[in-house]
């Protein structure tokens, strides 16, 4: 199983509680560069870790919404 590169627990897809796993060593590798989307290969949305909810969008600390720590974040 894969770590979540910001919370260190098992990476777990909020939206379909499903455990990542990537599906080929590219994917694998973008999760560790922080302006690459990472989507769900089960559900296909952008992957969101179930524990510190931080996503793997691509997007670089406050460039939209904000970050995880923000108060108005988790209201995606």
């Amino acid at each position: 199983m894969i770590d979540c590169a910001y919370c260190e627990r098992p990476l777990i897809c909020e939206r379909c509680q499903t455990p990542y796993r990537p599906p080929t060593l590219d994917d694998y590798r973008a999760l560790s560069i922080i302006d690459v989307a990472v989507t769900c290969p089960s559900c296909g949305e952008v992957l969101i870790c179930h524990w510190c909810k931080t996503p793997y969008d691509g997007k670089v600390g406050d460039q939209d919404e904000g970050s995880p720590g923000d108060a108005g974040w988790a209201a995606h």
